[in-house]
């Protein structure tokens, strides 16, 4: 059957039209962009729908919150789903929208697997 990951992000995320699109698309609020663009991420089987996922290993509702901030410029993007991460869709998101971040040292968010006692933190760039 499988296992369920949790993803919780919380970030501000460029004004890129490209970018913008395929995030309204991912969280229920546009339509599918007539072209997208070559990542791994856009190759997996649940990355139409993986930020409106939910189960009931987790809290049982997706969310999003997604708007522009005038005085900023920038949108304000915070999500959270749980869905089975077959594809390792969680790194191949996170991968797609580190370029459309304005601050990238800080943290964005985290993802926890059902069975994990604790999250892991994922930020704007990559720590090792």
């Amino acid at each position: 059957m499988g296992m369920y990951t949790e993803l919780v992000i919380s970030t501000r995320v460029k004004d890129d039209p490209g970018a913008i699109e395929i995030l309204k698309f991912m969280t229920g609020r546009g339509e599918l962009p007539p072209t997208l663009p070559e990542h791994p991420l856009f190759t997996t089987a649940r990355w139409k729908f993986m930020l409106t996922c939910s189960s009931y290993y987790f809290v049982p509702r997706s969310m999003t919150r997604f708007e522009f901030d005038d005085i900023g410029k920038y949108w304000c993007f915070i999500s959270r789903s749980d869905f089975k991460n077959y594809d390792d869709e969680v790194a191949k998101f996170v991968d797609w929208l580190r370029p459309y971040l304005p601050d990238r040292d800080e943290m964005i968010g985290y993802y926890r697997y059902e069975e994990a006692d604790e999250p892991t933190i994922i930020y704007g760039t990559e720590k090792t």
